[in-house]
This record gives structure tokens, sequence and C-alpha cells, in this order.
């Protein structure tokens, strides 16, 4: 099979995993500073939280 080329630019991955690590902060502090819960809901499904 002959490779092609990426499907995304570097600078383009890089800016939708900043922009998703981004969003993640977003949706805990979102959870925990105005929602006012004490923890995220998915917290319990996660090892170690």
């Amino acid at each position: 099979m002959a490779r092609g080329a990426p499907v995304l630019r570097r600078d383009t991955a890089l800016l939708l995993g900043y922009g998703g690590i981004l969003l993640g902060a977003w949706a805990l502090w979102q959870a925990y500073e105005v929602r006012g819960q004490t923890r995220p809901f998915l917290t319990k499904f996660l090892p170690g939280a």
C-alpha cells in the first residue's frame, strides 16, 4: 500500500491537541467551581481518583 500525505498537518494537529486540553480543563473547572459539585461524575470511573 502506497503511503500518502498525512491527514493533518503538524500545526493543525497541535492546535487540535491544545484545544482538547483546554476544553477538558474548562469542563473540569465548570464541574468544580461553577456548579459547586464536590467531584465530577466521571471521576468515579477513573482509577486512582
